[in-house]
């Protein structure tokens, strides 16, 4: 809202009711959480841009008695801190009482920064200021989740004793488990440069090699190529879901972590339970488990990508390609993927929730966390035992303005049966 001008449509009660899915008559007067929340986002903030994030040219930050992200960068703000020394220099001249009438300074969106600091595509422009709305909402949101989860009372939620089962075995009580959200600047990185980063490459960190950036052909400047490699950048969907597996109550602080892609390591990997949020694409550790899926990602040859069928079955089709649903309002018909497979590595298993743009994401996760839809489909595949076997379903969904609606199982596998 901020990088639209509409800040004025940032407040506590829309914050309270969008984001912590309070009701739309909550009284924030009794119901303190956003700025609870909004407190600590601000130090952790500003911890994240005094040491880790110190190199940033670009800033964000949560003025005090306010909502609405500003977004400067160090060179904007050097005279800015000059002349706020200089006011408080003035006032402690002042005498007691005196106040100053300066006006506030306007928020600094993107479209205000320099030209040499902003590329042209204007695809892009709005894509990266909403991944660094989504990095600001990572350094903070992610760190309260223990206790945002607390609060929204993770002991309340009831799950059927399949489900149990199977987040259980997602969490077990004396193994390890990682969530792994997936990186929107490595798919912005392939889409301007036209190369597939593999989970190698990924890994080792060679795409982010300054002199490679120099060698590639791209839609933007090679200094701005290099910094899309290097930035860490996770969409808001991948943060929801991250939250909302932390509600569960299978879920343990001390056996669980939510880690970016990037960081991390494949002896990590391969020794515990994974859940990876994000297509391939943005999660190249999807690459572990792909051999042995049905339902891959494959470039449709025009910037895009479409699901491809390895082995159709009857009545299936080859090729599951996002199109316009007819007599909607801009919707459109997306897929998701919900593959859960034997971790390669040998121990434990991994949950991969991916698809087609974040929608397809959404609806993958929004499945498996469908307490109804989920319980129904396991009870359809548990053996005789109990036991779940791995399986990937196809979900096809709509895509209505970003949110994923009307989802449903368009394709099934299920191993061993």
């Amino acid at each position: 809202m901020a990088i639209s001008n509409r800040a004025d449509a940032i407040n506590e009660q829309r914050i309270g009711i969008e984001v912590y899915g309070r009701s739309p008559n909550y009284d924030p007067a009794v119901d303190g959480i956003v700025r609870s929340h909004a407190t600590r986002l601000r130090q952790k903030l500003e911890s994240y841009f005094s040491t880790e994030g110190a190199h940033e040219a670009m800033r964000i930050e949560i003025p005090r008695g306010g909502y609405v992200p500003r977004f400067y960068t160090l060179e904007s703000e050097a005279p800015r801190a000059a002349e706020a020394c200089a006011e408080e220099d003035a006032l402690e001249e002042r005498p007691s009482g005196f106040a100053a009438s300066d006006p506030l300074e306007p928020i600094l969106l993107p479209e205000a920064l320099p030209q040499n600091k902003i590329f042209g595509r204007q695809w892009i422009r709005p894509f990266l200021a909403g991944l660094a709305i989504s990095a600001a909402l990572i350094a903070g949101v992610l760190h309260l989740r223990h206790d945002s989860a607390l609060a929204a009372g993770r002991s309340e939620i009831t799950q059927t004793e399949i489900e149990y089962r199977f987040w259980s075995k997602l969490f077990p009580i004396n193994g390890r488990t990682l969530i792994v959200s997936g990186d929107s600047g490595l798919v912005l990185y392939e889409t301007v440069t036209g190369q597939v980063v593999t989970l190698s490459d990924y890994i080792d960190g060679v795409y982010r090699d300054p002199n490679r950036a120099k060698t590639i052909a791209s839609e933007v400047p090679q200094e701005l190529t290099f910094d899309l490699a290097s930035r860490r950048y996770s969409s808001f969907v991948d943060l929801t879901l991250s939250s909302q597996l932390s509600h569960l109550p299978e879920w343990n602080a001390e056996r669980t972590t939510t880690i970016f892609a990037r960081d991390l390591r494949p002896a990590d990997a391969g020794n515990s339970n994974l859940i990876l949020i994000g297509s391939r694409q943005a999660n190249p550790w999807v690459s572990l488990i792909e051999p042995s899926m049905n339902f891959v990602l494959a470039p449709d040859g025009k910037r895009g990508f479409y699901f491809a069928n390895r082995h159709p079955h009857d009545g299936e089709l080859k090729e599951y390609i996002p199109k316009p649903e007819p007599g909607t309002l801009g919707a459109s018909v997306v897929y998701g993927d919900v593959a859960y497979l034997p971790n390669p590595g040998g121990q434990g298993m991994v949950l991969s929730l991916g698809g087609l743009w974040i929608t397809g994401t959404q609806s993958a996760g929004n499945f498996v966390l469908n307490g109804a839809l989920f319980s129904k489909w396991l009870k359809s595949i548990a053996g005789s035992d109990g036991s779940i076997p791995p399986f990937e379903l196809l979900i096809g969904t709509k895509n209505l303005q970003g949110n994923a609606t009307d989802s449903s199982i368009i394709a099934k596998r299920v191993w061993g049966k």
